[in-house]
């Protein structure tokens, strides 16, 4: 009996004994950091299988210091790894650790102002350690191989027969909006994306036909540029901001005024709730996506013009259903440029530098979605 029970308690220590081998087994795989390397001003950290995602985010500390926090996602830690001994001029300390089972975490103090320009590509993250406003040539060869998988599509609204919205009788839309296209695409090219235009000329193109185009393409972001208008001229010194839109029932009635104005060439005679009743039903795929989208593309927009051009208006991400944003499936979003029938902000909008600054801000944030997708 007793050599029963003895017999009995050994098999039951054994099988705790394996399922806790197993558990920790599995709890810690995962990407297992494998070695750090400083090379030529750069941080390099090596895993052992591709990386799927890192988010950035930076936190003041004391003495003028600021931590600059890296998290490695599916990242795992090693008994006996880690990068502490490393040393670099204007770096207070490097640590990394496990902030939790599914994220690793990276730790760089520095007194020195870091730039988010960290790239991971297959197995490896690289974090430039000098920041002098000159990128590493390596860096740039990495950021550039990296994003050659990634193809955007730009929408200039309007074209041809269809002026958009006008004012002034110099201002139009279509023009606006081709003119920022061009600057967008020049930017994102020099990003290294690969990079459409629905139309390359002042031609005018369905609405329908811009998505289509846009799929056939294999597109990972669809943007379309426009520019707004007031509803009426008494209200045209009222009527501002940059907005962002993307695919969704229209809520507030600002988001279904602008909607009609560019669903107008699609749907004349129709009233809005049938149009809207119409639209909803069509997609209700990419919505929280194209949401993160807009909102940094927004964030860097605005950032952007304002560091030349003083306080813009921000007018908001907002959901609403645009035809030309209806069938597209990517990240899709409608981006309102300013309001052409604003004093400044159509100034603004006739103005070469300021498109520029609208171009390359939104370049900013479609390159800020991507990182962190």
């Amino acid at each position: 009996m007793e050599k029963t029970i003895l017999r009995n308690t050994i098999l039951t220590k054994r099988v705790i004994l394996y399922i806790i081998l197993f558990c920790s087994t599995t709890l810690f795989a995962g990407n297992n950091f494998v070695k750090s390397k400083i090379d030529k001003g750069e941080l390099n950290l090596y895993f052992s299988s591709d990386i799927d995602k890192v988010t950035y985010f930076s936190l003041p500390d004391k003495d003028g210091i600021t931590k600059y926090v890296y998290d490695i996602h599916g990242g795992v830690l090693l008994k006996g790894k880690g990068i502490s001994k490393h040393s670099f001029k204007n770096i207070e300390s490097f640590r990394m650790g496990q902030n939790s089972p599914t994220k690793l975490r990276v730790i760089i103090r520095s007194k020195q102002k870091f730039a988010e320009n960290h790239v991971y590509v297959g197995k490896r993250l690289t974090i430039p350690l000098i920041h002098d406003g000159k990128s590493n040539s390596s860096t740039k060869k990495i950021v550039k191989s990296s994003r050659k998988a990634y193809t955007i599509v730009i929408d200039a609204g309007h074209g041809g027969k269809d002026n958009g919205a006008s004012c002034c009788k110099v201002k139009k839309e279509k023009k606006v909006t081709f003119s920022i296209s061009s600057k967008l695409k020049k930017r994102l090219e020099d990003k290294g994306f690969k990079v459409y235009m629905t139309r390359n000329d002042d031609s005018f193109v369905r609405l329908p036909n811009r998505t289509e185009f846009a799929n056939k393409k294999k597109a990972d972001i669809f943007v379309s540029i426009h520019a707004n208008a007031a509803p009426k001229e008494s209200l045209n010194s009222i009527f501002k901001g940059i907005e962002i839109y993307y695919l969704s029932p229209a809520k507030t009635n600002r988001a279904k005024a602008a909607a009609a104005k560019e669903n107008a060439v699609m749907f004349k005679g129709k009233d809005f709730y049938t149009t809207n009743e119409y639209l909803s039903l069509i997609s209700r795929e990419k919505i929280v996506e194209s949401h993160k989208l807009g909102l940094d593309v927004s964030k860097m927009m605005l950032s952007t013009v304002r560091s030349s051009f003083g306080k813009v208006s921000d007018g908001g991400v907002k959901p609403a259903n645009f035809w030309v944003l209806v069938g597209a499936q990517m990240p899709a979003v409608l981006v309102e440029t300013g309001y052409i029938t604003h004093p400044k902000e159509g100034e603004n909008l006739m103005n070469s530098e300021y498109k520029s600054l609208l171009a390359e801000g939104i370049a900013k944030g479609i390159e800020r979605y991507l990182k962190n997708k």
